[in-house]
């Protein structure tokens, strides 16, 4: 198998395979984030195979520019919905997602791509404040959201929740303590999730979407010093090769909203290094494993 690089998956993005069609057709997704780098390409690929979107983010989205482009085919009247929500704010969450009930009349999928990357420094350098406001956002954004989709999706009789990690969720990152433990603590969140739920045909996944080039490299640089020696050799890297494209995880994020991933749950994958594409025959296989699961290594 050739290696996988950032190359390699821009070429992928720019010529995607599409031998399944539309394989979310009608499906009601919310897409929380989708304003984002990588959210704006997750709604753009769920609306490209026929998915019916509640999308949350940035005021960018209620325009629905996170979803259309000059040669992008305009959605049909009703199919999006734009919504803006405040993840810090269990009730507001409950309100959107009501909303788009309502509006839809199911949620089949709860995709959610929102999240900061809070201070970067030395932790004890960091204002308290901001550290907790990273965990709010990151961590219990993600419950509030999970909370309020469950029951619908319990009374529907199933559905699949997506959330995204990220650096530092399964490695150590000095300077992002803050990034670092919230994604740590969602993708453990969604492995809990998945086995609680594992009797209701809810399956909760995580993805790891790699080093995309976003609005959090931004910060990264502005954080100059402060960010690490790590950090700026990173940063060089992203430079040299342009990062890893944000379709990537879209399209990871497709395969596990869509019934190629059904009886896949409790997962992190990796958009970059892992061949999902694969997956569909092994599933059974996998869910005999440990693999993709956060674990202690025994210390022998």
């Amino acid at each position: 198998m050739s290696a996988i690089t950032p190359q390699s998956l821009r070429a992928e993005s720019l010529h995607p395979q599409a031998p399944h069609g539309k394989e979310l057709q009608d499906k009601v997704c919310f897409i929380a984030g989708a304003s984002g780098t990588i959210g704006s390409a997750v709604a753009e690929s769920f609306r490209r195979h026929g998915a019916r979107l509640a999308v949350t983010g940035h005021d960018q989205v209620a325009g629905g520019t996170c979803l259309a482009n000059e040669n992008a085919e305009r959605p049909e009247e009703g199919r999006i919905l734009p919504l803006r929500l405040n993840l810090r704010n269990a009730g507001e969450v409950v309100q959107a997602v009501e909303h788009a009930y309502k509006h839809f009349g199911r949620i089949d999928v709860l995709v959610n791509c929102a999240g900061v990357q809070g201070p970067i420094g030395p932790s004890h350098t960091l204002a308290a404040e901001d550290w907790a406001r990273t965990i709010e956002i990151n961590l219990l954004g993600s419950f509030y959201l999970t909370s309020a989709v469950i029951p619908i999706m319990l009374r529907q009789g199933g559905g699949k929740i997506i959330h995204f990690s990220g650096g530092g969720a399964a490695s150590d990152r000095p300077f992002f303590t803050a990034y670092a433990a919230s994604k740590a603590a969602v993708v453990r969140f969604a492995e809990c999730l998945a086995e609680e739920l594992r009797e209701s045909n809810i399956a909760v996944n995580a993805i790891a979407p790699g080093p995309v080039r976003s609005r959090m490299w931004d910060e990264m640089r502005a954080a100059g010093a402060a960010a690490g020696e790590r950090s700026a050799r990173e940063m060089a890297q992203m430079d040299e090769n342009g990062g890893v494209p944000p379709g990537r995880a879209a399209a990871l994020a497709v395969f596990l909203a869509s019934s190629r991933s059904d009886g896949l749950t409790g997962r992190l994958i990796s958009g970059v290094h892992d061949r999902w594409e694969d997956f569909p025959s092994r599933i059974p296989e996998i869910m005999k494993t440990e693999g993709g699961t956060l674990r202690r290594v025994p210390l022998g």
